[in-house]
């Protein structure tokens, strides 16, 4: 009985220590891949101090790893960034200065070598605008409207602001079906017309050569 009782006992041992070595042989291998950089490329001069990190997927990549020194890593001042990220970009306001940055991906098993690349951010006489909210004057946040009216978007013009970008979404910006529109515009007014009954989130953001607002928001509804 003893004898039965420890077979099973090793049996169920077995048993798992062989499901956990499959679990690990089906995450893929991906130590030999190399993450490519799509922006910002080596040697590159923004003017901009909103800089977008983007790269392309690797396959079988659950996540990737970011990370942000000055002026370089071999004599760094500062790691300005280290995370990890599910996407494949990334925005990071940065102050005018010399950089590097450097990505590899990551799955529960494997992480790849990182890719790294050098960049400058230029001294700019643009205003910040970063911290500054956009006004929406119409249409007032719930408002709704038949599907034969015309909607006319307007909002406050913002000192230093050079243009606008406009953008409405069903039914919201957190669960979009559809971007209507994603439009820039220099102006503080915008039309439509046609739309479909339905919910709708429209927002809009200032921005200039160097800075750019977070968007604000508000809903409208459109009835047949």
């Amino acid at each position: 009985m003893i004898f039965k009782i420890r077979n099973l006992f090793f049996c169920t041992v077995l048993a798992s220590l062989c499901m956990a070595c499959e679990e690990i042989l089906i995450v893929e291998d991906i130590s030999q891949e190399t993450v490519t950089m799509l922006a910002p490329l080596e040697g590159a001069h923004l003017s901009s101090t909103t800089v977008t990190f983007s790269w392309n997927t690797v396959e079988e990549a659950d996540e990737y790893k970011l990370q942000i020194a000055s002026p370089n890593f071999e004599a760094a001042t500062e790691i300005v960034e280290d995370t990890t990220v599910t996407v494949i970009s990334f925005s990071e306001a940065l102050e005018a200065g010399d950089y590097q940055w450097r990505i590899r991906a990551e799955n529960s098993v494997y992480e790849s070598a990182y890719t790294t690349q050098s960049f400058t951010v230029l001294e700019t006489d643009d205003e910040d605008i970063s911290s500054e909210d956009v006004i929406l004057l119409a249409p007032a946040d719930g408002l709704v409207f038949d599907e034969t009216d015309t909607i006319n978007f307007s909002w406050e013009t913002l000192l230093y602001a050079d243009s606008y970008t406009i953008q409405i979404a069903t039914p919201d910006f957190e669960n979009a079906i559809e971007i209507i529109e994603n439009e820039s515009v220099t102006v503080d007014t915008f039309s439509i017309s046609s739309l479909d009954a339905n919910d709708y989130e429209w927002r809009v953001r200032a921005e200039n050569d160097t800075y750019q607002t977070e968007y604000t928001t508000q809903s409208f509804t459109v009835e047949e």
